[in-house]
């Protein structure tokens, strides 16, 4: 078993990270269905993620323009209605965080690492988002949902001041509802990078 988040295929083309990025999980997978089809008719915003995860409910991640991914996701969730788990709007999202959830990841392993778990997708890309706006850290490990019960976690790496200011931008992005716990490990042995796969 690897601790590599799973990469969902096809991934977009990202040599240009549009400006905006967005999420919806809802509980129902016929119903998250429904909602692509309603976000794509709405606006120019292009589905990057469109699957069931786990434990049986369904997410979608969209990019593209501020005004188009707002209204897409607008969209998609007034038909997603009370099947709506949670959602995430980020306009201008940190340049790592798109790539991130397609495997691609700076390389930095002789650093600090904070390690953030939340319990919804979206909640994790919010509190990434924060971190990696927080201070210059770079991402190490992003995993949604498939295998983990529907829950999100991410480690990123850097100074250890910087990692510590990343964990407490997170936590408060994630917001107490949402967050499940956040560590940090000040001299990561090279055994246990290599584990994350970098």
């Amino acid at each position: 078993m690897s601790l590599q988040s799973p990469r969902f295929i096809p991934a977009p083309d990202l040599a240009q990270v549009p400006e905006a990025l967005a999420g919806l999980e809802v509980q129902s997978i016929a119903r998250g269905l429904v909602a692509v089809d309603a976000l794509v008719k709405k606006a120019a915003s292009r589905v990057v993620l469109a699957n069931p995860v786990s434990p049986g409910k369904f997410l979608i991640l969209l990019d593209g323009t501020v005004a188009e991914v707002e209204e897409s996701l607008l969209e998609a969730e007034r038909i997603a209605g009370d099947q709506k788990i949670d959602r995430v709007f980020l306009p201008y999202a940190h340049r790592q965080l798109e790539p991130a959830v397609f495997g691609v990841f700076p390389q930095r392993a002789d650093a600090s690492v904070g390690i953030v778990e939340c319990d919804t997708s979206c909640a994790g890309l919010r509190a990434a988002d924060a971190a990696l706006k927080a201070a210059e850290v770079g991402m190490m490990v992003l995993h949604l949902s498939a295998g983990i019960g529907g829950k999100c976690w991410f480690a990123f790496a850097g100074d250890l001041y910087d990692v510590e200011a990343s964990v407490l931008a997170a936590a408060d992005a994630a917001t107490p509802n949402h967050l499940l716990g956040t560590e940090i490990i000040a001299n990561p042995h090279a055994e246990f990078l290599a584990a994350l796969g970098i």
